[in-house]
Protein backbone atom coordinates (compact mmCIF):
# COMPACT_ATOMS: atom_id res chain seq x y z
CA UNK A 1 0.00 0.00 0.00
CA UNK A 2 1.53 3.50 -1.07
CA UNK A 3 0.56 6.46 0.99
CA UNK A 4 0.16 10.39 -0.89
CA UNK A 5 1.56 13.38 0.86
CA UNK A 6 -0.39 16.32 0.71
CA UNK A 7 1.07 19.62 2.02
CA UNK A 8 -0.87 21.59 4.46
CA UNK A 9 -0.96 24.37 1.63
CA UNK A 10 -2.56 22.21 -0.83
CA UNK A 11 -5.48 21.83 1.44
CA UNK A 12 -5.32 25.70 2.52
CA UNK A 13 -5.96 26.08 -1.27
CA UNK A 14 -8.68 23.69 -1.32
CA UNK A 15 -10.28 24.83 1.76
CA UNK A 16 -10.12 28.36 0.40
CA UNK A 17 -11.42 27.73 -2.96
CA UNK A 18 -14.55 25.59 -0.86
CA UNK A 19 -15.47 28.44 1.31
CA UNK A 20 -15.81 31.10 -1.77
CA UNK A 21 -18.04 28.52 -3.30
CA UNK A 22 -20.24 28.75 -0.29
CA UNK A 23 -20.04 32.48 0.42
CA UNK A 24 -21.02 33.00 -3.56
CA UNK A 25 -23.70 29.78 -2.84
CA UNK A 26 -24.60 31.78 0.78
CA UNK A 27 -25.10 35.29 -1.03
CA UNK A 28 -27.47 33.81 -3.62
CA UNK A 29 -29.49 31.70 -0.97
CA UNK A 30 -30.01 35.35 1.24
CA UNK A 31 -30.50 37.40 -2.16
CA UNK A 32 -33.77 35.27 -2.78
CA UNK A 33 -34.55 34.55 1.26
CA UNK A 34 -35.38 38.69 1.09
CA UNK A 35 -36.80 38.85 -1.51
CA UNK A 36 -38.69 35.44 -1.99
CA UNK A 37 -37.76 35.36 -5.75
CA UNK A 38 -34.92 33.91 -7.57
CA UNK A 39 -31.56 35.70 -7.25
CA UNK A 40 -30.84 34.89 -10.96
CA UNK A 41 -33.59 34.01 -13.23
CA UNK A 42 -31.45 33.46 -16.40
CA UNK A 43 -29.05 31.23 -14.44
CA UNK A 44 -31.94 29.21 -12.70
CA UNK A 45 -34.28 29.10 -15.24
CA UNK A 46 -32.34 28.77 -18.43
CA UNK A 47 -34.31 28.39 -21.73
CA UNK A 48 -37.32 29.43 -20.06
CA UNK A 49 -36.28 33.00 -19.09
CA UNK A 50 -37.18 33.61 -22.57
CA UNK A 51 -40.93 33.15 -21.63
CA UNK A 52 -40.14 34.88 -18.67
CA UNK A 53 -38.79 38.09 -20.45
CA UNK A 54 -41.96 38.22 -23.12
CA UNK A 55 -44.37 37.71 -19.45
CA UNK A 56 -42.35 40.97 -18.53
CA UNK A 57 -42.78 42.77 -21.53
CA UNK A 58 -46.64 42.11 -21.64
CA UNK A 59 -46.80 43.50 -17.97
CA UNK A 60 -44.94 46.74 -19.23
CA UNK A 61 -46.95 47.04 -21.84
CA UNK A 62 -50.00 46.79 -20.26
CA UNK A 63 -48.81 49.11 -17.32
CA UNK A 64 -47.80 51.53 -19.94
CA UNK A 65 -51.16 51.73 -21.25
CA UNK A 66 -52.96 51.52 -17.96
CA UNK A 67 -51.16 55.24 -16.89
CA UNK A 68 -52.01 56.43 -20.80
CA UNK A 69 -55.54 55.51 -19.44
CA UNK A 70 -55.67 57.57 -16.60
CA UNK A 71 -54.57 60.64 -18.32
CA UNK A 72 -56.96 60.05 -21.24
CA UNK A 73 -60.30 59.87 -18.18
CA UNK A 74 -59.06 62.98 -16.70
CA UNK A 75 -59.07 64.62 -20.42
CA UNK A 76 -62.80 62.79 -20.80
CA UNK A 77 -63.94 63.72 -17.35
CA UNK A 78 -62.94 67.48 -18.33
CA UNK A 79 -65.02 67.35 -21.53
CA UNK A 80 -68.21 66.10 -19.86
CA UNK A 81 -67.89 68.60 -17.67
CA UNK A 82 -67.38 71.23 -20.17
CA UNK A 83 -70.06 69.86 -21.97
CA UNK A 84 -72.69 70.05 -19.47
CA UNK A 85 -71.64 73.46 -18.82
CA UNK A 86 -72.06 73.75 -22.24
CA UNK A 87 -75.78 72.54 -22.34
CA UNK A 88 -76.41 74.73 -19.39
CA UNK A 89 -75.48 77.52 -20.58
CA UNK A 90 -77.23 76.66 -24.16
CA UNK A 91 -80.49 75.94 -22.57
CA UNK A 92 -80.59 79.13 -20.57
CA UNK A 93 -80.24 81.15 -23.28
CA UNK A 94 -82.74 79.06 -25.35
CA UNK A 95 -85.37 80.00 -22.79
CA UNK A 96 -84.56 83.53 -22.47
CA UNK A 97 -84.65 84.18 -26.78
CA UNK A 98 -88.15 82.28 -26.13
CA UNK A 99 -89.23 85.03 -23.84
CA UNK A 100 -87.36 87.84 -25.92
CA UNK A 101 -89.28 86.69 -29.35
CA UNK A 102 -92.28 88.99 -27.66
CA UNK A 103 -90.28 91.76 -27.05
CA UNK A 104 -89.20 94.15 -29.49
CA UNK A 105 -85.90 95.73 -30.46
CA UNK A 106 -86.54 99.08 -28.25
CA UNK A 107 -87.46 97.50 -25.31
CA UNK A 108 -85.45 97.27 -21.89
CA UNK A 109 -85.29 93.30 -22.19
CA UNK A 110 -83.78 93.83 -25.63
CA UNK A 111 -81.06 95.18 -24.53
CA UNK A 112 -80.71 93.17 -21.27
CA UNK A 113 -80.72 90.16 -23.43
CA UNK A 114 -78.24 90.99 -25.92
CA UNK A 115 -75.63 91.84 -22.81
CA UNK A 116 -76.69 88.28 -21.73
CA UNK A 117 -76.14 86.94 -25.65
CA UNK A 118 -72.61 88.29 -25.21
CA UNK A 119 -71.61 87.48 -21.49
CA UNK A 120 -72.54 83.35 -22.88
CA UNK A 121 -70.47 83.81 -26.12
CA UNK A 122 -67.79 84.98 -23.58
CA UNK A 123 -68.73 81.49 -21.13
CA UNK A 124 -68.45 79.78 -24.18
CA UNK A 125 -65.62 80.58 -25.51
CA UNK A 126 -63.73 79.80 -21.81
CA UNK A 127 -65.46 76.71 -22.13
CA UNK A 128 -64.36 75.51 -25.06
CA UNK A 129 -60.95 76.41 -24.30
CA UNK A 130 -60.90 74.19 -21.58
CA UNK A 131 -57.51 71.94 -20.86
CA UNK A 132 -56.61 69.15 -18.55
CA UNK A 133 -52.70 69.27 -18.01
CA UNK A 134 -52.49 71.75 -20.81
CA UNK A 135 -54.47 69.37 -23.23
CA UNK A 136 -56.99 71.43 -24.93
CA UNK A 137 -59.88 69.00 -24.45
CA UNK A 138 -61.93 70.06 -27.78
CA UNK A 139 -58.60 70.35 -29.96
CA UNK A 140 -59.40 67.08 -31.76
CA UNK A 141 -55.38 66.51 -32.67
CA UNK A 142 -54.22 69.97 -32.19
CA UNK A 143 -54.31 69.97 -28.65
CA UNK A 144 -51.77 72.05 -27.93
CA UNK A 145 -53.61 75.25 -29.18
CA UNK A 146 -56.60 76.54 -27.59
CA UNK A 147 -59.72 75.88 -30.06
CA UNK A 148 -62.03 78.63 -29.83
CA UNK A 149 -60.96 82.46 -30.32
CA UNK A 150 -62.83 85.19 -28.11
CA UNK A 151 -65.49 86.70 -30.33
CA UNK A 152 -65.49 90.24 -28.09
CA UNK A 153 -61.45 91.79 -28.29
CA UNK A 154 -59.89 94.92 -28.73
CA UNK A 155 -58.86 95.24 -31.31
CA UNK A 156 -61.54 93.56 -33.17
CA UNK A 157 -61.62 89.49 -33.78
CA UNK A 158 -61.68 87.93 -36.98
CA UNK A 159 -64.96 86.74 -36.14
CA UNK A 160 -66.38 90.32 -35.34
CA UNK A 161 -64.82 91.49 -38.96
CA UNK A 162 -66.24 89.00 -40.56
CA UNK A 163 -69.78 89.50 -39.12
CA UNK A 164 -69.83 93.52 -39.78
CA UNK A 165 -68.08 93.20 -42.94
CA UNK A 166 -70.88 90.50 -44.22
CA UNK A 167 -73.64 93.17 -42.49
CA UNK A 168 -72.31 95.78 -44.92
CA UNK A 169 -72.08 93.90 -47.83
CA UNK A 170 -75.45 92.56 -47.88
CA UNK A 171 -77.76 95.15 -46.58
CA UNK A 172 -75.41 98.30 -48.20
CA UNK A 173 -74.52 99.81 -44.89
CA UNK A 174 -72.51 99.77 -41.42
CA UNK A 175 -74.15 97.54 -38.80
CA UNK A 176 -74.07 101.17 -36.71
CA UNK A 177 -75.89 102.77 -39.09
CA UNK A 178 -79.73 104.33 -38.67
CA UNK A 179 -80.43 102.76 -41.46
CA UNK A 180 -80.95 99.61 -39.77
CA UNK A 181 -84.38 99.81 -39.12
CA UNK A 182 -85.34 99.69 -43.09
CA UNK A 183 -84.86 96.28 -42.27
CA UNK A 184 -87.53 93.80 -43.53
CA UNK A 185 -88.37 90.52 -42.02
CA UNK A 186 -87.05 89.11 -44.64
CA UNK A 187 -84.16 90.27 -45.44
CA UNK A 188 -83.00 89.78 -42.22
CA UNK A 189 -84.12 85.81 -42.62
CA UNK A 190 -82.07 85.56 -45.79
CA UNK A 191 -79.29 87.61 -44.54
CA UNK A 192 -79.26 85.30 -41.10
CA UNK A 193 -79.47 81.83 -43.21
CA UNK A 194 -77.26 82.49 -45.95
CA UNK A 195 -74.05 84.98 -45.58
CA UNK A 196 -74.06 85.15 -41.72
CA UNK A 197 -74.86 80.97 -41.20
CA UNK A 198 -71.51 80.90 -44.03
CA UNK A 199 -69.19 82.63 -40.98
CA UNK A 200 -69.90 79.55 -38.72
CA UNK A 201 -68.83 76.26 -41.34
CA UNK A 202 -66.25 75.55 -43.03
CA UNK A 203 -63.22 77.72 -43.78
CA UNK A 204 -64.62 80.70 -42.47
CA UNK A 205 -65.13 79.28 -39.26
CA UNK A 206 -62.00 77.51 -39.18
CA UNK A 207 -59.87 80.86 -39.93
CA UNK A 208 -61.94 82.94 -37.97
CA UNK A 209 -62.67 81.13 -35.05
CA UNK A 210 -61.32 78.07 -34.56
CA UNK A 211 -57.56 76.46 -34.36
CA UNK A 212 -59.29 72.97 -33.60
CA UNK A 213 -58.49 70.34 -35.92
CA UNK A 214 -61.38 68.01 -37.40
CA UNK A 215 -59.51 64.88 -36.69
CA UNK A 216 -60.67 63.27 -33.23
CA UNK A 217 -57.52 62.12 -30.98
CA UNK A 218 -57.38 58.24 -30.95
CA UNK A 219 -55.49 56.25 -27.53
CA UNK A 220 -54.46 52.69 -27.29
CA UNK A 221 -57.13 51.50 -24.53
CA UNK A 222 -56.23 48.08 -24.46
CA UNK A 223 -53.45 45.94 -25.56
CA UNK A 224 -55.75 45.23 -29.06
CA UNK A 225 -58.14 48.10 -28.63
CA UNK A 226 -57.78 51.84 -30.32
CA UNK A 227 -60.65 54.47 -29.72
CA UNK A 228 -61.64 57.71 -30.47
CA UNK A 229 -61.29 59.71 -26.94
CA UNK A 230 -62.00 63.26 -27.83
CA UNK A 231 -64.57 65.56 -29.53
CA UNK A 232 -63.46 67.95 -31.93
CA UNK A 233 -64.28 71.95 -31.42
CA UNK A 234 -65.14 71.77 -34.96
CA UNK A 235 -68.51 69.82 -34.38
CA UNK A 236 -71.90 71.30 -35.47
CA UNK A 237 -73.14 71.47 -32.24
CA UNK A 238 -70.49 73.98 -31.34
CA UNK A 239 -71.01 76.19 -34.20
CA UNK A 240 -74.74 76.09 -33.93
CA UNK A 241 -73.95 77.39 -29.81
CA UNK A 242 -71.39 80.20 -31.27
CA UNK A 243 -73.57 80.86 -34.39
CA UNK A 244 -77.05 81.62 -32.22
CA UNK A 245 -75.28 83.67 -29.43
CA UNK A 246 -73.27 85.69 -31.79
CA UNK A 247 -76.37 86.35 -33.88
CA UNK A 248 -78.64 88.17 -30.77
CA UNK A 249 -75.30 89.23 -29.64
CA UNK A 250 -74.36 91.33 -33.09
CA UNK A 251 -77.74 92.13 -33.55
CA UNK A 252 -79.71 92.17 -30.82
CA UNK A 253 -79.00 95.66 -29.66
CA UNK A 254 -79.50 97.85 -33.06
CA UNK A 255 -83.00 99.74 -33.70
CA UNK A 256 -84.53 97.07 -35.92
CA UNK A 257 -87.86 97.12 -36.86
CA UNK A 258 -90.45 94.57 -35.19
CA UNK A 259 -90.52 92.45 -38.22
CA UNK A 260 -86.74 92.28 -38.78
CA UNK A 261 -85.99 91.54 -34.59
CA UNK A 262 -89.25 88.98 -34.74
CA UNK A 263 -87.29 87.27 -37.22
CA UNK A 264 -83.86 87.50 -35.34
CA UNK A 265 -85.01 85.80 -32.52
CA UNK A 266 -87.21 83.57 -33.88
CA UNK A 267 -83.75 82.20 -35.86
CA UNK A 268 -81.87 81.97 -32.60
CA UNK A 269 -84.26 79.98 -31.33
CA UNK A 270 -83.89 77.53 -34.33
CA UNK A 271 -80.38 77.61 -34.17
CA UNK A 272 -79.66 77.68 -30.41
CA UNK A 273 -82.56 74.39 -30.47
CA UNK A 274 -79.96 72.81 -32.67
CA UNK A 275 -76.83 73.32 -31.00
CA UNK A 276 -78.79 71.99 -27.74
CA UNK A 277 -79.25 68.73 -29.47
CA UNK A 278 -76.17 68.55 -30.71
CA UNK A 279 -74.11 69.33 -27.32
CA UNK A 280 -76.47 66.06 -25.88
CA UNK A 281 -75.43 64.08 -28.44
CA UNK A 282 -71.51 64.81 -27.58
CA UNK A 283 -72.23 64.33 -24.15
CA UNK A 284 -73.55 60.74 -25.00
CA UNK A 285 -70.45 60.36 -27.18
CA UNK A 286 -67.96 61.67 -24.30
CA UNK A 287 -70.03 59.28 -22.22
CA UNK A 288 -69.58 56.50 -24.31
CA UNK A 289 -65.77 57.24 -24.86
CA UNK A 290 -65.26 57.08 -20.73
CA UNK A 291 -67.15 53.16 -20.63
CA UNK A 292 -64.90 52.11 -23.13
CA UNK A 293 -61.67 53.43 -20.88
CA UNK A 294 -63.25 51.82 -17.93
CA UNK A 295 -63.77 48.14 -19.21
CA UNK A 296 -60.59 48.12 -21.19
CA UNK A 297 -58.96 49.53 -17.57
CA UNK A 298 -60.92 46.19 -16.16
CA UNK A 299 -59.92 43.87 -18.59
CA UNK A 300 -56.46 44.98 -18.04
CA UNK A 301 -56.54 44.06 -14.57
CA UNK A 302 -57.71 40.75 -15.24
CA UNK A 303 -54.48 40.50 -17.81
CA UNK A 304 -52.32 41.32 -14.84
CA UNK A 305 -53.50 39.32 -12.31
CA UNK A 306 -52.72 36.64 -15.10
CA UNK A 307 -49.78 37.52 -15.63
CA UNK A 308 -48.99 38.23 -12.07
CA UNK A 309 -49.77 34.57 -11.35
CA UNK A 310 -47.28 33.11 -14.10
CA UNK A 311 -44.46 35.56 -13.20
CA UNK A 312 -44.87 34.51 -9.71
CA UNK A 313 -44.96 30.72 -10.70
CA UNK A 314 -41.70 31.06 -12.29
CA UNK A 315 -39.83 33.49 -10.22
CA UNK A 316 -41.02 32.62 -6.91
CA UNK A 317 -38.78 30.71 -4.63
CA UNK A 318 -40.20 28.19 -1.82
CA UNK A 319 -39.46 30.15 1.44
CA UNK A 320 -39.19 26.83 3.63
CA UNK A 321 -36.35 25.05 1.20
CA UNK A 322 -34.56 28.63 0.43
CA UNK A 323 -34.61 28.99 4.61
CA UNK A 324 -33.47 25.77 5.36
CA UNK A 325 -30.64 26.69 2.73
CA UNK A 326 -29.00 29.33 3.96
CA UNK A 327 -29.00 27.86 7.42
CA UNK A 328 -27.06 24.81 6.28
CA UNK A 329 -24.41 26.85 4.16
CA UNK A 330 -23.79 29.25 7.27
CA UNK A 331 -23.15 25.90 9.31
CA UNK A 332 -20.77 24.90 6.15
CA UNK A 333 -19.46 27.82 6.01
CA UNK A 334 -18.45 27.89 9.86
CA UNK A 335 -17.32 24.74 10.02
CA UNK A 336 -14.82 25.80 6.38
CA UNK A 337 -13.55 28.33 8.23
CA UNK A 338 -12.73 26.61 11.71
CA UNK A 339 -10.84 23.82 9.24
CA UNK A 340 -8.46 26.89 7.42
CA UNK A 341 -7.95 28.35 10.97
CA UNK A 342 -6.24 24.89 12.00
CA UNK A 343 -4.93 23.86 9.15
CA UNK A 344 -2.60 27.32 8.88
CA UNK A 345 -1.96 26.43 12.57
CA UNK A 346 -0.19 23.12 11.42
CA UNK A 347 3.71 23.32 11.60
CA UNK A 348 6.30 20.86 11.77
CA UNK A 349 8.32 22.75 14.80
CA UNK A 350 5.17 21.42 16.52
CA UNK A 351 6.80 18.55 16.13
CA UNK A 352 10.11 18.12 16.60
Amino acid sequence: MSLNAVSSATLSSILQNTVSRIQSQLTTSEIENSTGKLADIGLTLGADSGQDIALHQQMADLTAISNSNAVVTAQLGGAANALTSLQSTASTMLSAFVDGASGTANSIGAAGLQQQASGALQTFASLMNSDVGGVYVFGGINSGVAPIAAYSQTPPSMAQNAVETAFQNYFGFAISSSNVNSITGTQMQTFLTNQFAALFSGSNWTSDWSSASDTAATNRIGANQTVTTSVSGNDPAFQNMAEALTMVSAFGGLNLSSDAYSTLMSTAQSVMNSANNGLISASTAVGTMENQVTEANSAINLQQNVLTTQINAAETVNAYDVATQVSNLSTQLQTAYSLTSQIHKLSLVNFL
